[in-house]
């Protein structure tokens, strides 16, 4: 089955089409990549694999050339709504292919022209959120037909939970600034790749809403070789622009697959605690007044104990 000189149309959930051509007289064969499910880690899995449509609202799918081959790559987004999402069809040549799956929430592709180091854009709306990834070498023969895959997630959550009666009414926008995590990941290891200063920004529109949700990717301490703590610097802006409170929290630890959740009055300058995934107190150096966090026992949760704004978590944390 020879083809010379025809486009593999990798087409967009944007209506971005992006045309490779193959020069290369191969033997193709028709491939199907089929996303079965979402689950958590190996040492916590979550009660019942779940439909990827129910958890992220994108899918990106990319399929890395056999060695000696011409073309670049193949990528294909879709969007939830779609027929066919979880679902592609690919005339592939015979022999090994590096194949990647990323699940995830924001507005844009994911970048992936790495497929060791998988990325989303800096000026988007939405930068790092619950991302799910699945990573292989496939040998595409005749017999191959369809390949099922399972993603698995490869972020951890920081949830901040204010207790204040209110928030403030002068405050239109809280921000998150935080290091220590990546915003690029490694889907075949699921580590963060790059050192990242990260920033997610959230417009207060209900001053009663007080749960705030950032994500990153995990990534190992060149030193040290253990995973990377998190400082997070958190600002309630003024329409002006203004600084109204801005509070500091270092080392605070992050876990692929688990929350670290921070409960206290913010605003009125008092103590924070944070639950993570150990039985550990310390205490989180800071700008104001002393944050505390303690981390409890691990305990098994089901999937609908992490709900997020537009989608439903699987794999809670412990």
């Amino acid at each position: 089955m020879a083809i010379g000189l025809i486009p593999l149309l990798a087409v967009s959930c944007r209506d971005r089409i992006h045309a490779v051509f193959d020069s290369d007289d191969k033997e193709k064969v028709p491939v199907t990549i089929r996303v079965d499910n979402l689950e958590g880690s190996s040492s916590f899995q979550t009660k019942a694999m779940v439909d990827v449509g129910l958890v992220c609202s994108n899918l990106s799918f990319c399929i890395y050339p056999c060695e000696g081959e011409s073309f670049e790559k193949i990528q294909i987004n879709q969007m939830r709504g779609e027929e066919s999402f979880g679902t592609v069809s690919q005339n592939l040549t015979v022999g090994v292919h590096k194949i990647v799956v990323v699940a995830h929430n924001g507005d844009k592709n994911a970048t992936m022209t790495n497929s060791q180091s998988i990325s989303f854009g800096s000026n988007t709306l939405l930068k790092t959120t619950d991302t799910f990834c699945w990573a292989g070498e496939v040998n595409v023969t005749q017999q191959t037909g369809t390949v099922n895959v399972s993603l698995t997630r490869a972020t951890a959550m920081f949830r901040l939970k204010m207790t204040d009666s209110q928030i403030p009414a002068q405050v239109c926008e809280l921000q998150f600034s935080y290091k220590g995590g990546s915003a690029a990941v490694n889907p075949f290891i699921l580590e963060g790749t790059t050192k990242s200063n990260q920033k997610e920004s959230f417009a207060v529109v209900d001053h009663s809403k007080k749960v705030f949700e950032i994500y990153t990717f995990p990534r190992k301490d060149d030193k040290s070789g253990e995973i990377s703590p998190l400082e997070i610097t958190v600002t309630a802006i003024d329409v002006y622009g203004n600084a109204v409170k801005e509070r500091v929290l270092t080392d605070v630890p992050v876990t692929r697959n688990r929350i670290t959740e921070c409960t206290g009055e913010f605003f009125a300058g008092g103590c924070l605690e944070c639950e993570g995934r150990s039985a550990v107190s310390r205490i989180l150096r800071n700008s104001g007044p002393a944050f505390s966090y303690r981390m409890p026992p691990d305990r098994e949760s089901d999937a609908s104990c992490l709900p997020m704004p537009s989608c439903l978590h699987v794999g809670c944390c412990r």
